[in-house]
C-alpha cells in the first residue's frame, strides 16, 4: 500500500489562528461628549432615563413610528364606533365588539409601554383612548348594537 503522506489532502488545523489571518476590525470612534446642560437619553441618577427627544421616536431609516401604530388602532376603533364617514357619504356600521376590542389593544399598549414614552406619545395614547371611551359608551347608550342596529 501507498503511504499516508502520498495522498491528495491535507488537514491543517486553524481554529485557534483564524483572527490572525484576517485584518483587525477598525476602531469605532466614541460619541461625542454631551454638553453640560444636555442629558439626552442616558440614565441619569437613579438609572432613569431623561427625557426623551421626539426625533428618536421615529425609526433611523425614517420608517413607521410608535404614533403610526397608535393612530392605526384609533383609526380602526373610530371605525368601529361608526364615527368614520365614507367617500361616499356613509358612515361605517358600527360594531362594538370590534371597538371594544381596538381600545383594549390600545390600554394594553399604553401598560406595556408606561414610562418608556415621550410626552407626545404619553399624551396622544391618554387623550385617545378617553375620547374612544367617551365616544364607546355615547353609542352603546345610544343603544346601537353590533350591527349598527337600534337594539
Amino acid at each position: 500500500m501507498s503511504d499516508p503522506e502520498s495522498k491528495g489532502f491535507k488537514v491543517v488545523d486553524k481554529r485557534g489562528r483564524a483572527d490572525e489571518d484576517r485584518e483587525p476590525p477598525a476602531a469605532v470612534p466614541p460619541p461625542p461628549p454631551a454638553s453640560p446642560g444636555e442629558t439626552g437619553n442616558r440614565p441619569g441618577a437613579g438609572g432613569v432615563e431623561g427625557k426623551k427627544r421626539p426625533e428618536d421616536a421615529a425609526s433611523a431609516v425614517g420608517g413607521p413610528a410608535f404614533l403610526d401604530l397608535v393612530g392605526t388602532l384609533q383609526f380602526g376603533a373610530m371605525a368601529h364606533l361608526g364615527m368614520i364617514q365614507a367617500p361616499d357619504g356613509k358612515r361605517s356600521p358600527v360594531n362594538l365588539p370590534a371597538a371594544k376590542d381596538s381600545i383594549d389593544l390600545l390600554v394594553i399598549l399604553q401598560e406595556k409601554t408606561k414610562g418608556n414614552l415621550t410626552e407626545e406619545e404619553n399624551e396622544v395614547l391618554g387623550e385617545g383612548l378617553y375620547h374612544l371611551r367617551m365616544a364607546y359608551l355615547a353609542v352603546m347608550k345610544a343603544g346601537q348594537g353590533a350591527g349598527g342596529k337600534e337594539t
